[in-house]
């Protein structure tokens, strides 16, 4: 048996569709035809491109609202990878110049924590704690306290430019930190006192720039002294203390303050105390040498 004979027998054997079901199908078919025929073309679809987030905003408002966001993050990116070159709030600016950090301190009254934040932006452990002080001790160092972990790590404060006069334009009070410093310090810096403060500072009243430059008050009575401070218009305050009977050094019982100062006493030394106003250290008893100057 061959191929054909095959295909025929098989196909013999498959019976006929009825004659209403093909009548059925024919009929549904038609239909579904006639139904897509009469169906409304399908609008075409048309792909809308994002909007841009700043579209519609006049060019200014646009670059304002990029420099905003440059602002905020700038810091936080350039931090991760490297210490800033400058950064400024309003007490206080600081910058890279050369090998070291300088910080201009612009307001010197400021929150002491808006100095922690300048110097904490920078990647510095810095912190700036400013005291008032008579003329000659505005810019210089109280006392430092500070920790390097090289012996290049350094830090200082000053007035610049160097001898200017605190207050006048141009003259500042800085601090000075070295490039990569990886220590930790405070720093107590004199800062120009407001009127009323106690001076924080240890000064010679007679020396330049303070309310007695040009007198020397030491060795003389309390009257002689007296005289001076009210041709300068100047209040005075008195410390009492007890010499060591050799003149070699001084002690001072805070009990023996209020007691009555004669004119006879002697002034060994004068101190700078707040604006308009100085102190004198006295005793009654006269020594060889002078106690608190060693001389």
């Amino acid at each position: 048996m061959n191929e054909m004979t095959e295909l025929e027998r098989l196909r013999s054997e498959v019976p006929a569709p009825a004659a209403d079901a093909l009548a059925a199908q024919e009929g549904r078919f038609l239909a579904a035809l006639a139904a897509e025929e009469d169906r409304p073309p399908a609008a075409p679809r048309v792909r809308r491109r994002a909007r841009p987030l700043l579209a519609g905003l006049p060019a200014a408002a646009a670059l304002a609202a990029v420099l905003a966001v440059v602002a905020v993050l700038g810091p936080v990116v350039a931090g991760r990878d490297a210490r800033l070159a400058a950064y400024a709030n309003s007490a206080i600016d600081i910058e890279l110049r050369g090998d070291e950090y300088v910080a201009t301190i612009k307001d010197p009254f400021a929150d002491h924590a808006l100095y922690s934040e300048a110097f904490r932006a920078m990647g510095l452990d810095v912190a700036l704690d400013l005291r008032p002080a008579s003329p000659t001790g505005v810019g210089k160092v109280f006392r430092l306290g500070f920790a390097g972990t090289t012996e290049r790590d350094r830090i200082g404060g000053a007035l610049r430019p160097e001898g200017c006069a605190p207050g006048r334009p141009g003259c500042a009070l800085t601090v000075t930190v070295s490039k990569g410093f990886g220590g930790k310090g405070t720093l107590y810096l004199g800062r120009p006192a407001k009127p009323g403060e106690l001076y924080q500072n240890n000064a010679d009243a007679a020396r330049k720039g303070e309310a007695l430059e040009g007198y020397v008050p030491d060795g003389r009575t309390v009257a002689e002294v007296l005289a001076e401070t009210r041709r300068r218009g100047l209040e005075v305050t008195f410390q009492i203390i007890r010499p060591a009977p050799d003149g070699d050094g001084f002690s001072m019982n805070p009990r023996e303050q209020s007691a009555k100062v004669g004119g006879h006493w002697v002034v060994w030394a004068a101190e700078p105390y707040r604006q308009g106003a100085v102190r004198l250290l006295v005793s009654e008893e006269r020594v060889p040498k002078n106690p608190v100057r060693g001389g």
